[in-house]
């Protein structure tokens, strides 16, 4: 091995060992916690959580190795360039492709191993995981219910527990919702009950004792049905609404595509379905794409690495964690697309390497100074064979003249083309300061968000005696909630700060005396704004929804807010005063209105409904005033006289309208929902009849909202241009100022559009357009 091997070897393998082992056990935290639950609760054997870990660390590995071979070599590069010595390499002569073989070669290592992985020890490790969880599902379930909470855990199940026995198998006092037939829906309260399971058919019940039964016909309610019992069971559906899980025990069951070999996804079966073929694709393509990750990442480790020459190793920490999240964002939204048929499966699966792959061919091209291109269609190429061929046909000399312009006209032209690159020098150091400042700004922004909001739940965690792993769950899910507000101010700040430093060091004053306008300084920023934008947006579609209904339901807990469900935030349950259950398919607080509501009046020691209350809109007026419409009332205590139909009538409930709603703070129930999901409900809420102007033009804020990173980035930077030299301090306290001004707009336009005084679409864009053409007219008026 020679030296310059050692060299980069010795810069790169052990940064990539240890942010390999850091990775791993940081993925697997996440895993240990649920581990020790079932250790702690006894619901699986020391061997079992031994044999769990293993059968869980492939499906780690896989990601955490290519991740953790480019954050070392980016951190082993960048430590070698901050050196110099990657300078003192080249000055020697020692070409990039030479730097490139040492990490090539350790990259195989990675790619090999990630391939064994992914490719044979994957699927396996997958079947004894299903295996084993099988085994323990049943036991894991039902030790996770709570008592006095809404437990919907189960497909069109709700149930409330009064009280729970000390080893979560029995019950006392419940209330329980079954709408697994929705032409028949019932309601049961019994006195006690308990888990019934079946371990070798994988089944689990309820057994309910001494209770009643109401079932109602939506399309009649006049005829209910009223039942006692002394005993029943109730199937509970462990899949989901999948298809149901096959009597024999584990080794007998069919496997899914996660679970079959390589081999078997490869061949396939002529009997199966074109969508299972589909997913077996998939799957397929995902095992081989994602060891060959570690091509791209090696281009790309070293031509970022070697250039990062100021920051050394905390740049090439912060490029790398940059690099990994684009690429596995590009890995997942493109198999999320296959899987609805959007595109191929191959496609889906390798369309990240691809993308990886060619950026990092172009980026060696561009740090090597390969000027092939130009070289190539240079002017001696072209002469070189023109001319021989017009000797070679006798032309005249008027032709070959005509032929020596062409050359000339050809060689201009290439020339200048070949000379045109993107990235320049100028568009990485502008995007290095500009992330850099981001980074820190969103740092910032992010702990002063969580910091402030410590301080306003502190003496509710203190009165309620909240655990810390409560508070630190509801702080992690809370996060991509704190990203999507601060990402755009973050933007403002960096773009005002990285550029009044640069007018302030005369740094711009320099490109623009070599030639460079302002507007070509700052495109590198303002594709950068873009593709935030692009980022803000699928978060907020496909991470926010999720991490917010559990943060909502974390921050219940803190508050120590009445029980209510929160998976299913277009169904809500809520007990009220009085022993009354609230249920509503939806609430306006600002209209005080109901969707969808039912009121049922129940006595849990008697285990009987007292009466039930349906209204298709109820609004509560002053005091415990409320108004029921398009309903009807089934009073249980009168059977003969009980049932009556409501047309507009008032009732009295104590409950007002600031027991259900939301803090100010807190997320609409909107951003539970991605894009899709709310635009049908909102179908859904129109078809009932009911006005949700407000719901549209939240709709239409989850695209307009993501542009705002463009609009920030289009104020800032002729802001920053005109403030002189100026410097940090005075862009820090502009960017405070635009934003506050932003938000005060945005939210004005809200309100406008929520009363309907605008309508939904231009509520919600109206803000990007104002500021937009503001900042656009500012930028086109700058002197460049």
């Amino acid at each position: 091995m020679r030296k310059v091997d050692k060299l980069i070897l010795g810069a790169v393998y052990p940064p990539v060992i240890l942010s390999g082992v850091v990775l791993t056990f940081v993925v697997f935290m996440r895993e240990l916690g649920r581990l020790s639950e079932l250790l702690i609760t006894r619901n699986a054997s020391p061997e079992v959580i031994g044999m769990l870990a293993g059968a869980i660390l492939p499906a780690i590995l896989i990601f955490s190795l290519p991740m953790s071979y480019l954050i070392g070599t980016l951190i082993g590069l960048s430590g070698l360039s901050g050196e110099n010595q990657i300078t003192a390499l080249r000055a020697c002569g020692v070409p990039l492709r030479r730097i490139l073989l040492p990490v090539l070669a350790l990259g195989g290592c990675v790619l090999a191993v990630t391939a064994v992985l992914s490719v044979f020890i994957l699927p396996s490790s997958n079947d004894v995981l299903h295996t084993l969880k099988d085994n323990i599902s049943l036991r894991q379930v039902t030790s996770q219910v709570q008592p006095r909470v809404f437990n919907e855990e189960f497909s069109n199940v709700v149930f409330y527990l009064d009280d729970i026995a000390l080893d979560r198998q029995r019950w006392a006092r419940v209330f329980l919702a079954d709408n697994s037939n929705p032409k028949s829906p019932r309601v049961i309260l019994a006195r006690d009950g308990a888990w019934v399971t079946n371990q070798q058919a994988f089944r689990l019940q309820f057994h309910l004792e001494d209770g009643t039964i109401y079932e109602a016909n939506p399309d009649d309610p006049g005829k209910d049905n009223v039942s006692l019992f002394a005993a029943t069971d109730i199937p509970v559906d462990l899949n989901h609404g999948g298809p149901p899980h096959p009597a024999e025990s584990g080794y007998g069951r069919p496997k899914r595509p996660i679970e079959q070999t390589t081999l078997e996804l490869w061949r396939g079966r002529p009997d199966v379905p074109a969508a299972q073929r589909g997913e077996q694709l998939i799957e397929l393509h995902k095992r081989l794409s994602i060891p060959f990750s570690v091509v791209g990442f090696s281009l790309l480790g070293l031509t970022l690495g070697i250039n990062t020459t100021k920051g050394g190793r905390a740049s090439g920490f912060v490029l790398s964690f940059i690099l990994v999240l684009v690429f596995y964002n590009l890995f997942f939204g493109g198999v999320r697309l296959a899987s609805v048929g959007k595109v191929s499966p191959w496609l889906g699966a390798w369309g990240a390497n691809l993308i990886l792959s060619a950026l990092g061919l172009v980026s060696l091209a561009t740090a090597e100074r390969s000027h092939w291109l130009s070289y190539w269609m240079s002017s001696w190429a072209w002469k070189k064979k023109l001319e021989p061929l017009s000797r070679q046909f006798h032309l005249d000399q008027a032709t070959r003249a005509g032929i020596q312009r062409l050359d000339n006209v050809i060689d201009t032209s290439t020339r200048g083309f070949a000379r045109f690159r993107f990235p320049k020098i100028l568009d990485i150091y502008v995007s290095r300061g500009f992330l850099t400042y981001f980074l820190w700004a969103l740092l910032v922004c992010s702990c002063l968000f969580v910091v402030l909001t410590l301080f306003d739940l502190l003496d509710d965690i203190i009165r309620n005696r909240i655990p810390a792993g409560y508070v630190i769950g509801y702080f992690v899910f809370l996060m991509p909630q704190i990203l999507l507000l601060v990402i755009p101010m973050s933007i403002l700040l960096a773009v005002l700060i990285n550029f009044g430093v640069l007018e302030k060091s005369s740094e711009i004053t320099a490109l623009k005396a070599g030639g460079w306008s302002l507007y070509r300084i700052s495109t590198p920023v303002f594709l950068i704004a873009a593709l935030l934008c692009l980022g803000v947006y699928l978060m907020q579609d496909y991470v926010l929804p999720y991490s917010n209904i559990r943060q909502d339901n974390l921050r219940n807990i803190i508050k120590g807010r009445p029980a209510q469900t929160y998976m299913r935030p277009q169904r809500k349950w809520i007990f009220g005063e009085s022993n009354r259950i609230f249920n509503y398919d939806y609430f306006d607080p600002g209209q005080q209105m109901f969707v969808g509501l039912n009121v049922f009046e129940v006595d849990l020691g008697a285990h009987r409904i007292l009466r039930r209350i349906h209204a298709a809109r109820a609004r509560i007026r002053d005091g415990p005033k409320w108004t029921l419409e398009d309903g009807w009332v089934r009073d249980f205590r009168n059977p003969a006289m009980g049932f009556s139909r409501i047309v507009k009538n008032d009732f009295s409930f104590p409950e007002k309208a600031s027991y259900f709603q939301k803090e100010i703070f807190e997320p609409r129930e909107s951003s539970k929902l991605t894009y899709l999901e709310l635009k049908d409900y909102i179908n859904y809420l129109q078809k009932s009849g009911y006005n949700a102007t407000e719901l549209q033009v939240e709709l239409y804020k989850k695209i307009s909202f993501p542009v705002s990173c463009v609009v920030m980035s289009l104020l800032g930077v002729p802001f920053s241009f005109s403030m002189g030299r100026k410097g940090a301090f005075f862009g820090i306290t502009a960017s405070i100022v635009i934003a506050m001004a932003y938000w005060g707009v945005f939210n004005a336009f809200e309100q406008l559009g929520a009363y309907g005084i605008l309508v939904p679409t231009l509520a919600a864009w109206a803000p990007n357009i104002l500021f937009g053409a503001a900042g656009l007219t500012l930028f086109l008026t700058v002197r460049t």
